[in-house]
C-alpha cells in the first residue's frame, strides 16, 4: 500500500513539474495561453486545463507543445527526472533520520 502511495505521489509530482515548466516556457516566449492555443490550433481551454491540472497531458502533446514553444522535450523530460531524483533522495534522507 505504501509503494503504491508513493508511485500516485511520483505520478502528482510529474505531471506538477511538466505544467510548471510548459508554462514558464510558454511565459517566457511572452506568449498568451491564448495565442499558444491558436499557433496548435486549438481552444484556448486546451492550454489553461493543463496548466491548472484540470487535464493531464499525453506524450504526443507533451511533443507538440515543446515543438511550438521552442524547447527539447528530451530536455524537458531530463529536467522532470531530475525532480524526481531530487524529491527521492530528500525521502530517503528524511526517512533515515527518523
Amino acid at each position: 500500500m505504501r509503494r503504491k502511495q508513493a508511485m500516485q505521489g511520483d505520478v502528482a509530482m510529474l505531471d506538477n513539474t511538466i505544467r510548471r515548466l510548459l508554462r514558464d516556457h510558454r511565459k517566457a516566449k511572452a506568449l498568451t495561453q491564448a495565442a499558444l492555443a491558436a499557433l496548435l490550433g486549438l481552444p484556448q481551454s486546451f492550454i489553461a486545463k493543463i496548466e491548472t491540472g484540470e487535464r493531464r497531458i499525453t506524450a504526443a502533446e507533451l511533443i507538440m507543445l515543446c515543438h511550438q514553444l521552442g524547447i527539447d522535450v528530451h530536455k524537458v523530460v531530463a529536467q522532470v527526472l531530475e525532480r524526481m531524483e531530487q524529491r527521492h533522495a530528500i525521502n530517503k534522507a528524511s526517512n533515515r533520520s527518523i
